[in-house]
């Protein structure tokens, strides 16, 4: 993965990395429409590779982290990565933008109208977190372990 977010890849792509089964990387502009188009890049690349047990759950993870990536982590003008992995013990889906602040969980008040998306995150998928890139921005994951094949342990 570079560095930086650019502008130069715009499409997606299969690769692979010393012991990663597979993985598949896109770039997605901030826009309003980017959390759909996440989506439907995450839940093709997982249909396509036959990950479809917990597809729902990882569906609804990529679009909060994509969410909170173009409202509050990706600066206007600047793109948003979406990188999904399939390795050994777990799929992971990982959402990569420029801005510097980290990301927080919080408790929002009952009546409120957002705020919730991290709680969904981290209520949903097994593990998630939040890793410093090489470059500008960071990088917030969420992982969902094989064994657990969407049946509660």
């Amino acid at each position: 993965m570079a560095n930086k977010l650019t502008n130069e890849a715009n499409g997606a792509v299969p690769d692979s990395l010393p012991g990663t089964a597979q993985h598949r990387t896109m770039l997605f502009p901030r826009r309003r429409t980017t959390p759909h188009a996440a989506r439907i890049f995450v839940v093709t690349t997982l249909t396509e590779w036959g990950e479809t047990d917990r597809l729902d759950d990882m569906r609804l993870c990529a679009s909060e982290l994509v969410t909170n990536a173009v409202l509050h982590g990706t600066p206007a003008g600047q793109l948003v990565l979406v990188r999904v992995e399939s390795n050994g013990a777990q799929l992971r889906i990982e959402v990569h933008d420029s801005g510097e602040n980290a990301p927080k969980q919080c408790a929002p008040e009952e009546s409120a109208v957002d705020g919730r998306g991290l709680l969904i995150v981290s209520t949903t998928a097994d593990h998630w977190g939040v890793k410093e890139r090489t470059g500008p921005g960071k990088c917030v994951w969420a992982a969902f372990d094989r064994d657990k094949n969407g049946t509660e342990q």
